[in-house]
């Protein structure tokens, strides 16, 4: 048996709630101030716990359901991280393949109507072309006067008869002119004149080169149709052209000019026959060549075309458009420029010409010919004021037939990793095509001329230029991804393997931003209770009872 003082002292019981302790006055302090010396890791646990329940992304309430065994929330947990990582690999390969490959052309339509595009401007440039009589008889009197010594109208004579078959990437054909180091020596005697004019007025008239023209099988008067025109190529009669200011303001006032045909085959198309006349030109110098181009071009490559031949040229149409869409990549990426990117270093043209590559092409040229002689020769090039480029006189072809290697060449920037070019000098233009861009493939068959169709045999031709279908592919060029469809892939990327959207990112981003930082400053702002001092507890034991033995 126990007495009550036998027994051990009794201590204060822990409340069920909170956790007290006490300092070393031994007065009693609140769980608060424990908290506060925890680690910021562990006061975090019953906030991530709260966004793992609360979350809406898929799987991740399962890491803090207390349903759940240990293993299982181990599971759920490699499930979230191994769908992670493949959503970043898709996504990762999606924006590689966006910023790699974001331009592509496609077929818009295979059966466009062949009227929906203009006939292709025709240039014809003979290669006798200045008329022998006026240049021997006429032509030194008209332009040096009646007192010029002999010596000089032979200079007059041969320099023009030289420049009379120019073409920029052929100035070897003035190679009997500077043979002669006398008269290549006196040839400034002419600086005077302006060659443009000179070989104007000593051209052949169109009468003198035509003989018949058809335009969609039915007759057309040759010289109302063709109109003599500069090009790179010298003078050359021209059909079908927006170049001039008449035959623009043409085009603004005759809605079916620049022509176009709904047919194709032989004989829809342009059909001229040209006969020279025989006493205006020298028998050393046969055939024409032929310039395909873009109505609104300068200029582009010729083909030279055989006399007393029937040639044929079949053109396939190839027109592509670009999407504006594309105006969000810059023109080195999409390897086109729009008519109005006039600021982009890429960008040369003409003033006032519409812009395409064959003008892009041409401005090269002529910028590359005033680089190296100074001036710039309106035979070949246009003149305009906002330019203010010298034209060259006739001591400056010296220059050009120098430099005539070099300017024979027109060479991509990248030909040179490909094409071992035997001249090592030329001009290199890097012209981006149009957004627009028309071109025309062609495909040409020749065959004796039938002598029966013109009544004549000396120089004599038949040219037949027609489209070889009633229709043409025309093609797209558009973004393969814009960024609208890859934020739509990568929300679909996301579903897929998270089953989340839009607002489970924003959600995930608040919750550890805005309402993290609101969580600790909560925290932060707590204040501790104060602390109590401890009560002293009187426990009250009875007094030992000292039995007493009585006797009775």
């Amino acid at each position: 048996m126990y007495y009550p003082l036998e027994l051990p002292r009794p201590r204060p019981r822990r409340p069920l709630l909170q956790n007290y302790g006490t300092n070393e006055s031994g007065l009693l302090l609140t769980s608060n101030v424990k908290t506060r010396n925890n680690n910021l890791m562990h006061s975090l646990l019953p906030y991530l716990k709260e966004y793992c329940e609360s979350s809406s992304i898929h799987g991740i309430r399962y890491l803090a359901d207390p349903k759940l065994r240990f293993f299982e929330r181990i599971i759920w947990l490699l499930l979230l991280v191994a769908t992670s990582l493949c959503a970043i690999f898709v996504y990762v390969d999606l924006t590689e393949l966006y910023h790699a490959v974001r331009i592509q052309t496609t077929i818009k339509d295979s059966m466009q109507p062949i009227f929906l595009v203009p006939f292709p401007s025709v240039g014809i440039c003979p290669r006798n072309r200045v008329n022998w009589i006026k240049l021997e008889e006429d032509g030194p009197n008209h332009f040096l006067g009646a007192n010029a010594t002999e010596a000089q109208k032979q200079l007059f004579i041969r320099f023009f008869s030289a420049a009379g078959d120019v073409h920029l990437n052929r100035l070897n054909n003035m190679d009997s002119f500077y043979a002669n180091a006398t008269l290549a020596s006196s040839v400034s005697q002419l600086d005077e004149l302006n060659v443009s004019e000179v070989l104007e007025y000593l051209q052949l008239e169109c009468k003198d080169i035509f003989y018949a023209c058809n335009w969609r099988g039915m007759p057309k008067n040759c010289c109302e149709i063709f109109e003599l025109e500069h090009t790179e190529s010298g003078l050359c009669w021209v059909f079908n052209s927006e170049v001039s200011p008449a035959m623009r303001k043409k085009a603004r006032e005759d809605q079916f000019y620049p022509y176009r045909t709904a047919r194709s085959g032989e004989g829809t198309g342009l059909d001229v026959f040209l006969s020279l006349n025989k006493s205006l030109i020298r028998m050393d110098k046969r055939g024409v060549y032929v310039m395909i181009k873009q109505p609104q071009q300068w200029s582009d490559n010729s083909r030279l075309v055989p006399h007393n031949a029937h040639t044929r040229i079949s053109m396939a149409p190839r027109f592509t458009t670009t999407n504006n869409r594309t105006r969000d990549v810059p023109p080195s990426i999409r390897r086109c420029i729009f008519p109005d990117e006039k600021e982009d270093p890429k960008y040369k043209n003409f003033p006032d010409f519409i812009y395409w590559v064959g003008n892009c092409r041409s401005r090269c040229h002529q910028e590359h010919v005033v680089d190296l002689c100074k001036c710039s020769p309106s035979l070949l090039f246009p003149v305009s004021a906002q330019d203010n480029f010298t034209d060259c006189k006739p001591s400056d072809f010296k220059c050009l037939y120098d430099h005539r290697q070099f300017l024979s060449v027109d060479r991509h920037p990248q030909e040179k990793d490909f094409v071992d070019n035997k001249f090592k000098e030329s001009m290199i233009c890097d012209c981006f095509t149009s957004c627009t861009q028309l071109i025309h493939e062609q495909e040409s068959t020749i065959s004796p001329l039938d002598y029966n169709e013109t009544g004549s045999e000396v120089g004599t031709l038949r040219l037949d230029i027609f489209f070889q279908s009633n229709w043409y592919i025309q093609y797209e060029t558009h973004m393969r991804f814009t960024f609208v469809e890859l934020l739509a892939n990568f929300g679909g990327i996301i579903g897929l393997f998270l089953g989340a959207s839009l607002l489970s990112g924003v959600e995930l981003i608040y919750y550890f931003t805005i309402g993290l930082y609101l969580y600790l400053r909560n925290q932060r702002n707590i204040q501790p209770q104060k602390v109590v001092e401890k009560s002293p507890i009187t426990v009250h034991f009875y007094p030992k009872i000292t039995p007493t033995k009585f006797k009775y």
